[in-house]
């Protein structure tokens, strides 16, 4: 019996140090600087820059450009990143959405797929060829719609997302 209690003891003492190795951080504890919607954070970049430099910025952050999958988290993004009153003049910003694998596949960074189209009427529309990155287009109907963009010369605003759950402890 008492040789049980010992490997019972050895067993949790193991379980506790590998839970620090590899726990993940609660909900409700986002980093400084990041918003917390739901189960995920955010964070507005006022910089603009390409949807390429977007993405691996947010990946020196361990994140990636937001994936949005509901009017409501379009909605939050948006007010996150100031309610842009003339979006397609003023401030678009650059989300995750691309379709460079196939054409009008599209999909996030963080390896979602897109369940809901909120793109502009008549877009995506690959225009020449060379649009395959999203960013936010128009504010319509009450809601900000999408568009298709390039890479060459198209420089946005940028907002990044990290899933809680998906956290690792002590990453930063």
């Amino acid at each position: 019996m008492k040789i049980f209690g010992i490997l019972l003891l050895f067993l949790i003492i193991e379980v506790i140090a590998g839970a620090q190795e590899t726990c993940l951080c609660a909900q409700g504890n986002c980093e400084a600087g990041w918003v917390q919607y739901k189960n995920a954070c955010y964070r507005r970049f006022a910089s603009r820059i390409s949807w390429l430099a977007a993405e691996a910025a947010c990946l020196a952050n361990n994140s990636h450009l937001a994936s949005i999958h509901s009017d409501e988290e379009n909605d939050f993004v948006y007010t996150l990143m100031g309610k842009p009153s003339s979006p397609t003049s003023e401030a678009p910003y650059w989300i995750g959405a691309h379709d460079t694998f196939q054409e009008g596949n599209f999909m996030f960074t963080d390896g979602s797929k897109m369940n809901i189209n909120l793109f502009e009427s008549g877009q995506p529309d690959n225009f020449n060829n060379a649009e395959n990155y999203v960013g936010t287009y128009n504010f319509r109907n009450g809601h900000i719609r999408w568009n298709d963009y390039s890479l060459t010369g198209t420089f946005l605003h940028y907002v990044c997302k990290y899933y809680l759950s998906n956290r690792l402890c002590g990453t930063d």
